[in-house]
């Protein structure tokens, strides 16, 4: 009986056809189970190394299995067990030695046939040699433990990442660095594992730009730890290919070098300290290097001994020193260089550059290498010429400062180290409370210490009487008082005088200093009070550049908003226009149709509107300002707020007597109260009280705090405030900025507002707005003052005036957008003047030569290339009698200065009505130069 061929059984025929091909199979077997008879070919009979009569002979099994390795033995009889209890495939590996005595890897694959009780019958098979495969499997797992081993014993990060920044392998740095197992982390990219964003996205930009460009790369990163530690890496990346040589992914390693740079930081201080004391010191700094003799000097050697070099070699040193000292010298100091010595120091006679000789002091200490071996020799001499001079005067010296310290009321102290001697004057004894014949010792200084102050003193005195230290006796104790108990501040200093390498005596003065404490002790109280009025200082600097964040904030978003201006303007007039056009042409001849243009001229008309409120709040309309008196001006706006207004709204109007004048665009101020009294009649929609006052306002030292945030100086002060609903203060702080509303949708753009702020502030004044829920709100303009006397200017008032008409005049049009030019050359065509069009300055230039007869130049401010001022100056230049009239939708500072039109110029705001340009051009032409 035999089992229907399994899946197993397809693989393994499939793996013996190829073993025939490739002449792998070593032989063959069947073996009657049932009469345990055991039949093998030839191939089998060398395999396992058996007599080579052997095939034409029945087996038994345990000749066959007697040549298995004996490490193999139990494991192939518990396979062949388990086959013929289960049947079906059967297929197992072992060693077995063949004829040679070799031992071989074999691949047993055959099955076994059971009956229908479930006895086994046959079981039949074939060998196949995988020596050699098992081999290449053995280097292959060898060469995959060494890899692994490597990765693991490797310092620092060891990894690999494929195309897209995943991990493929890490070793323990890795798993340390990440705070992950590699289960957790094999497969995630660095922005899924790294707790710091910014440093995942920097190492991933590296880790792709060394991929794309198939270049390694060797630089420093720094690295943040989970637990919070950060460190600095040296990491080696470069791109991993495949056999084709592709750039599959990425290899890297990473070694912490965060000690290396502290401590080259350390060694930069450390030279840089060196570098500095070796200028500071007045002693004559040098640095012997030994495998060469060279020598390095400071500036002292020209200073104490007038050679100007700063470098020589160790003879030169030799060469000037006294003949009498150099053998003695040269012996001394090789004697600790080729011993095992640090420190040497000697004195000697050394010859300056003007052949006399000094008698110096000379320290050197020889730094040595890991075996000892001594590198360099750093070293000091000290000019002893002074000293002497210095000995030799000191006791006069002691005389005058004992003279001194008594007509500057200090106590003199000298202590005597040799002969534990203390040396003290009454005044310095009356510092610690003992009478002056009383006699006194160093436990009397000690025990007159406050106990607060005695290790500070302690220490201080220690590092004076160190020699390697030699340092200033500079501090401040307490004393109390042995007979009288009284507490006593004194200010001591002193230094201590050495021989060679010991200290002989401190010698300092000591002055009472308690009345100074007393007074420091009422500053420091003085200062406490000081602290608080410091902290109101800064919480009011805090406003105030809170104040000038908004305000930068708005000129950012004004830069913004203006820039839309020109080209919207462009498309409008090219709108506008020839809407007015074709309502002249078509006159009242069609009612419907007129009453469509008019929605579609009050529509776009609308939309000019919004675009001047861009630019007023961006400060770049252009301003043409006059001197305005705002009480007439608010006194001729009554019209406008009744119609504004509305029935249910009371206006009260106060204008102060005497106002001063103020500098301004009137149409634009008549504007801004406008929109204020719209917004005020909005808060108010169950009606209430608008009120509009006029008053001089001066803002000095004595009214800053009623004006906060107002500069000083003479003001027109415009107020619009109502009793309506309010704003919150979050709504206060956005009031200003451009399309920030609060109405509803459709009833408001946002910028009524902002184009208040822009308009006062491009006229160089202030705003300041006042709110509170249910109580209304105030708004004040603050606009300078003009100081000169002038004839004032009304705000102009619109009304239906006849266009005027040409009288054949001979117009230019210079317009680079093809639209509005041709509008314009039709309507002024319409308005009876001869009209020649150019699209830019040069066409412009020509006809204007060509033509003598030209009376006017009507051209665009912003243009590619030429502008229109530099047109008009070229033009003006050849023909000084020509008029000229300017159009633009943002001028882009071309005609302007400070927002302010230049005087003198003419110009005309896109978009622009037929009737507009009919009454500018007629005025212009008009006019005188």
């Amino acid at each position: 009986m035999t089992d229907p061929i399994d899946g197993h059984s397809r693989r393994d025929t499939e793996r013996m056809k190829m073993a025939l091909a490739a002449g792998a199979i070593v032989g063959t077997w069947f073996w009657d189970v049932a009469n345990d008879r055991l039949t093998v070919d030839e191939a089998l009979t060398d395999a396992f190394g058996l007599d080579p009569a052997s095939p034409q002979h029945e087996l038994r099994l345990e000749q066959v299995l007697h040549a298995v390795h004996p490490d193999d033995h139990a494991e192939l009889v518990a396979a062949i067990n388990d086959a013929m209890v289960r049947g079906g495939r059967y297929a197992h590996q072992y060693r077995a030695r063949n004829a040679q005595g070799q031992y071989r890897w074999l691949e047993a694959i055959g099955r076994v046939d059971l009956d229908d009780t479930g006895r086994p019958q046959g079981f039949q098979g074939v060998l196949i040699d995988i020596d050699d495969r098992r081999q290449v499997e053995a280097q292959r797992d060898q060469a995959q433990a060494l890899l692994r081993s490597f990765v693991e014993a490797a310092p620092g990060v060891v990894y690999a990442k494929d195309r897209q920044g995943r991990l493929l392998i890490g070793n323990h740095g890795t798993t340390e660095l990440i705070g992950l197992p590699p289960e957790q982390y094999v497969g995630r990219t660095d922005a899924e594992l790294l707790n710091d964003p910014v440093q995942a996205a920097m190492v991933m930009a590296v880790d792709e730009r060394i991929m794309a460009s198939g270049q390694a790369e060797q630089l420093e990163e720094s690295i943040s730890f989970p637990d919070g530690r950060r460190a600095d890496w040296l990491s080696t990346k470069a791109p991993l290919r495949d056999a084709d040589g592709t750039v599959v992914g990425l290899i890297g390693t990473s070694l912490d070098i965060t000690e290396r740079k502290a401590v080259e930081a350390r060694h930069q201080e450390i030279e840089e300290r060196y570098r500095l004391a070796v200028r500071a010191t007045n002693d004559a700094i040098w640095d012997w290097r030994m495998t060469d003799g060279h020598v390095i000097w400071n500036e002292a050697l020209a200073t104490l001994f007038g050679h100007t070099l700063m470098e020589s070699d160790a003879q030169w040193w030799l060469d000037h020193i006294h003949p009498d000292d150099r053998d003695r010298v040269d012996l001394d100091i090789h004697r600790v260089i080729d011993g095992d010595g640090t420190t040497w120091y000697g004195e000697y006679r050394f010859q300056r550059a003007d052949g006399s000789y000094a008698q110096v002091l000379d320290r050197g200490a020889v730094l040595r290498g890991p075996g000892g071996e001594p590198l360099r020799m750093i070293g000091a001499m000290l000019d002893l010429t002074a000293r002497k001079s210095a000995e030799a005067a000191l006791a006069e010296s002691e005389e005058r400062l004992r003279f001194a310290t008594d007509a500057g009321d200090m106590g003199f102290w000298d202590v005597d180290l040799v002969n534990d001697v203390l040396i003290w004057p009454p005044r310095t004894k009356a510092m610690f409370g003992i009478s002056p014949q009383v006699p006194v010792s160093l436990r009397d200084f000690y025990d007159g210490l406050h106990p607060a102050d005695r290790e500070a003193v302690h220490a201080a005195f220690s590092a004076a009487a160190d020699p390697a230290q030699r340092a200033l006796y500079d501090v401040e104790y307490r004393t109390v008082g042995k007979e009288d108990g009284v507490v006593r501040w004194v200010a001591a200093k002193g230094r201590g005088h050495f021989e060679g390498e010991r200290c002989l005596r401190v010698v300092g003065v000591a002055i009472e200093v308690t009345a100074r404490k007393l007074a420091e002790a009422r500053l420091h109280e003085l200062n406490e009070q000081l602290e608080s009025r410091v902290a109101e200082e800064v919480a009011e600097r805090t406003r105030v550049e809170d104040a000038l964040r908004q305000s930068q904030k708005m000129e950012a978003v004004g830069q913004l908003t203006g820039g839309i201006a020109h080209d919207f303007n462009n498309m409008l007039a090219a709108v506008i226009g020839p809407l007015d056009l074709l309502s002249l042409r078509l006159g009242e001849s069609d009612p419907l149709v007129t009453r469509y243009i008019d929605m579609a001229i009050d529509g776009a008309n609308r939309a000019a509107q919004l675009t001047q409120r861009l630019l007023a709040f961006s400060r770049q309309q252009p301003l043409q300002p006059v001197p305005v008196d705002a009480n007439r001006l608010v006194a001729g706006m009554t019209d406008l707020f009744v119609h504004s207004l509305g029935g249910n709204i009371r206006l009260e109007t106060t204008l102060a007597p005497d106002l001063w004048l103020t500098f301004a665009d009137a149409n634009q101020l008549e504007n801004v109260i406008l929109n204020l009294a719209v917004n005020a009649r909005d808060a108010m929609p169950a009606g209430g009280r608008l009120s509009v006052a006029t008053a001089n306002c001066t803002v000095d030292r004595d009214s800053a705090e009623a004006h906060p945030t107002v500069p000083r100086g003479q003001y027109i002060l415009v107020t619009v405030a109502d009793n309506g609903t309010g704003m919150t203060a979050e709504v206060i702080a956005k009031a200003f900025d451009p399309f920030f509303t609060t109405k509803q949708v459709g009833q408001g753009t946002g910028l009524g507002l902002s184009q208040v702020y822009g308009f006062v502030k491009q006229s160089a004044g202030h705003v300041k707005l006042c709110s509170a829920v249910g109580e209304g709100t105030t708004v004040k303009l603050y606009l300078p003052r003009l100081a000169a006397t002038v004839d004032t200017v009304d705000a102009p008032t619109a009304g239906d005036v006849p266009a005027p008409v040409g009288r054949r005049e001979r117009v230019l049009v210079v317009e680079d957008e093809p639209a509005v030019r041709q509008f314009s050359v039709e309507a002024l065509t319409a308005l009876g003047y001869d009209v020649l069009a150019a699209e830019g300055a040069a066409p412009a230039l020509a006809l204007l030569d060509a033509h003598a007869d030209i009376a006017l130049l009507f051209t665009d401010v912003v243009m590619p290339e030429v502008n229109g001022r530099q047109l008009a100056d070229e033009a003006l230049r050849r023909r000084p009698d020509l008029k000229v009239l300017f159009t633009t939708g943002y001028s882009r500072n071309a005609l302007e200065r400070d927002g302010v039109i230049d005087p003198g110029v003419q110009v005309i705001g896109k978009p622009f009505s037929v009737a507009t340009l009919a009454t500018r051009v007629r005025a212009v032409l008009g006019e005188g130069r």
